[in-house]
């Protein structure tokens, strides 16, 4: 059970979102106002904050998109460290923020960090005589997206005291990542040199790009065990792979992956191929060397809406005229998930054969 704690000091619910389990681990949102400018007191309430395990850091600032951390009263902003810097924290998660510099992460104990819609500057090295030099942020975890390269690249390279990395991401275990332009790909690769010990990938990948781009990354590294792969169907003229055949030739040879999951989504408006181009994953697989490969799991969603249907959502239509202007059908869907399944038997003959491989293929319909 959880619960809501109080402090000496009554907190203003629009700013402070603060619970704890039983044992006393505490989870604390803050999220910047543009009445926490003006707050004189709220420096000192934050620094009264301890035994925080979880924190997450957003804004609001409407109509501004993002709060900028330049802008920041110098108090604030330091207590906004010190609550990064705290001990006991091991999760800290940041949204919506432009010009952090990645030194205020460096001397955290947090092993999971998650940054969505924001931006870091790479630090200057004159300027970061408070970090202290035997701390350093190891990450174990890293979930990152619509983050500009030039910010990932900060977070890589800034250095504190002695040439040390701000932040080390040669223990990172885990990467989640939303591949949805060119500038996440580059991202993508930065981080992946920077991994060397990576042993799990959690991606997703919509067009216009294709696991076929970063299958060098892929390739280059040796420590992965499990990839997760979630691919977004456009249409029904494009690969609904999205050159993961391609990527996974690519890592054959030295790779020690044991569990491959692909989740492939469909969306309402939008239908996909039902032909030999799925088998190319089972070619790509009984061709290449994933000798350590025991699980592969296929799940193809198919959702669909209850009532679909085009025209000016102003205008009122009748029962009959709105059964004739639906786009998809929930019949058509289920036609839809009959072809899929039946690629079951034709396209995956290897995978399904395999003595040393627990092979799932299966398609759902879901409304939305």
């Amino acid at each position: 059970m959880r619960r809501l704690l109080q402090t000496t000091t009554p907190l203003l619910k629009t700013t402070f979102q603060e619970e704890s389990s039983d044992g006393g681990d505490s989870d604390f949102h803050f999220c910047l106002q543009r009445s926490s400018y003006k707050d004189k007191d709220l420096p000192r309430r934050l620094r009264q904050m301890s035994n925080v395990k979880s924190f997450i850091l957003d804004s609001n600032l409407y109509p501004q998109p993002k709060a900028d951390w330049n802008e920041i009263p110098p108090e604030l902003k330091a207590a906004l460290q010190h609550l990064i810097r705290l001990p006991t924290l091991e999760c800290l998660e940041i949204m919506e923020f432009r010009n952090i510099p990645a030194s205020v992460l460096s001397a955290s104990g947090i092993s999971e960090l998650i940054i969505h819609h924001t931006n870091f500057s790479e630090s200057d090295p004159h300027k970061l005589n408070n970090t202290p030099p035997s701390i350093v942020t190891r990450l174990k975890s890293f979930d990152f997206y619509t983050v500009p390269l030039s910010g990932i690249q900060a977070l890589i390279r800034t250095k504190i005291s002695g040439n040390s990395p701000a932040i080390d991401f040669s223990s990172l275990n885990s990467l989640t990542v939303d591949l949805c332009d060119s500038n996440e790909l580059a991202g993508f690769e930065e981080v992946m040199k920077a991994s060397p010990n990576l042993e799990l990938l959690d991606c997703s990948v919509s067009l216009p790009n294709s696991l076929e781009e970063v299958s060098p990354s892929l390739a280059a590294n040796r420590s992965l065990k499990t990839l997760k792969i979630s691919l977004k169907v456009g249409d029904d003229l494009q690969d609904p792979l999205l050159g993961l055949p391609e990527a996974l030739s690519m890592m054959s040879g030295k790779n020690g992956i044991e569990n491959l999951i692909i989740t492939v989504t469909v969306q309402p408006e939008n239908s996909c191929r039902t032909d030999g181009v799925w088998g190319r994953l089972d070619d790509a697989l009984s061709r290449s060397s994933f000798h350590g490969l025991r699980h592969v799991s296929l799940t193809v969603i198919i959702f669909h809406d209850d009532i679909a249907f085009v025209g000016n959502s102003d205008t009122e239509i009748s029962k009959e005229e709105l059964e004739e202007v639906e786009v998809f059908e929930e019949s058509d869907r289920r036609k839809l998930k009959e072809e899929l399944e039946k690629m079951g038997a034709t396209q995956f003959s290897w995978l399904s054969n395999a003595y040393n491989i627990q092979f799932e293929f299966s398609v759902e319909v879901i409304p939305v």
